[in-house]
């Protein structure tokens, strides 16, 4: 028997980007073929979303890891402001929007992670 096993190094500015001006969108799981874990890098200009609007998730966990900058998260009951390498964990059915403020001096670049990797978005009017 064979055992196969995969294992990648990713740099991420060799994924291509895409989404709307002012936000660079890098989805290194769709780049190396994960089926399970949703795996991006974002870096946001000030002013943008990261990258949806307010939304929650049916069954989809969460995770920001903030590389540089500060990433601010809206929630229904409060706000959040997530420094350089802190942690913003989100459960299912929890809606958030999570965004670099119009005010701020720096892009915020983050490393989005999801799982389990499903298209199961949906919005949420506050």
């Amino acid at each position: 028997m064979t055992l196969e096993m995969g294992y990648h190094v990713i740099d991420p500015t060799d994924v291509d980007p895409f989404g709307e001006a002012g936000r660079d969108f890098r989805s290194l799981s769709t780049a190396v073929g994960l089926e399970n874990l949703g795996l991006s890098h974002v870096t946001v200009a000030p002013g943008e979303q990261v990258p949806l609007q307010y939304h929650s998730h049916e069954e989809q966990e969460e995770a920001f890891y903030v590389v540089r900058g500060a990433l601010h998260v809206e929630t229904p009951a409060e706000a959040f402001v997530v420094d350089e390498s802190e942690f913003f964990v989100v459960e299912p059915e929890s809606p958030h929007r999570a965004f670099n403020p119009d005010d701020a001096d720096e892009a915020v670049e983050v490393v989005a992670v999801g799982a389990p990797s499903v298209d199961d978005v949906r919005r949420y009017e506050p």
